[in-house]
């Protein structure tokens, strides 16, 4: 699996979307860095510099660009007949999934780190810098990982999709975008039934920043867990049933 995500990492390396998605990181965070900021008296601790830092990345921004990222990276092989080359050398279908997956991750926490880097930067060079203490810079950086591998578990079963139709993007992305747009503006009704909608809510468990959260993680847990599986197993099933 290693040699196929190392494959993965190669052909997408140049991605126009990286750099793009890095420009979107660095202008959501200046203008979030800018607005809290100026706050003076109403927004004095680092914690709420992180959490505001957080909010629509988590919510929006993360989860739309992983869905790029995602509709890209398992629909390409389809599209460039890569795949009909692939069936035919000795790589497991399960591997060349678990690949995808894997680097769909190692995006998240890329991005997760920029967020977390350019944040304590700003925090260190403005006036939060004497209340960044080592306990809150190390709770922004935990929120920075639960918001990477949740999202991820919560994006990847839109791939689904992508594998099914064999590759389609419009598909993909208009479902995906239709997922995530309700999963953000529905997030009250929909936690516990969208994995999407029940991440925030597990990554901001018994937080001190004032994030309201639903306090039955269990459920939430569950749901995210559950449909993860099920989509690992559909989409297994589809790929060793299916003919290029």
């Amino acid at each position: 699996m290693v040699n196929v995500l190392v494959s993965e990492i190669r052909k997408n390396k140049r991605s126009k979307a990286l750099a793009i998605s890095a420009l979107l990181i660095v202008v959501y965070e200046a203008i979030t860095v800018f607005y809290t900021v100026r706050a003076v008296g109403l927004f004095d601790n680092f914690m709420y510099l992180y959490k505001f830092a957080l909010s629509y990345m988590d919510f929006l921004i993360l989860p739309m660009i992983l869905l790029s990222f995602i509709t890209a990276i398992f629909s390409t092989d389809y599209k460039s007949d890569t795949i009909k080359y692939l069936w035919t050398i000795p790589v497991s279908k399960k591997r060349f999934f678990f690949a995808k997956a894997v680097y769909v991750l190692l995006l998240a926490c890329m991005f997760m780190i920029a967020v977390f880097v350019i944040t304590c930067v700003a925090g260190y060079c403005s006036r939060f810098r004497s209340g960044m203490t080592a306990a809150l810079v190390l709770r922004f950086f935990l929120l920075c990982v639960l918001s990477s591998v949740f999202v991820t578990l919560a994006m990847l079963p839109v791939s689904l999709i992508t594998v099914f139709t064999k590759g389609n993007t419009v598909i993909t992305n208009l479902a995906g975008s239709i997922y995530v747009i309700a999963s953000f503006l529905s997030m009250r009704y929909l936690q516990g039934i969208s994995p999407l909608a029940s991440v925030p809510h597990i990554i901001w468990y018994k937080n001190f920043e004032g994030v309201q959260n639903n306090p039955h993680i269990g459920l939430l847990l569950i749901n995210v867990i559950a449909v993860f599986i099920l989509y690992l197993i559909a989409s297994l099933i589809i790929l060793e049933k299916q003919e290029v």
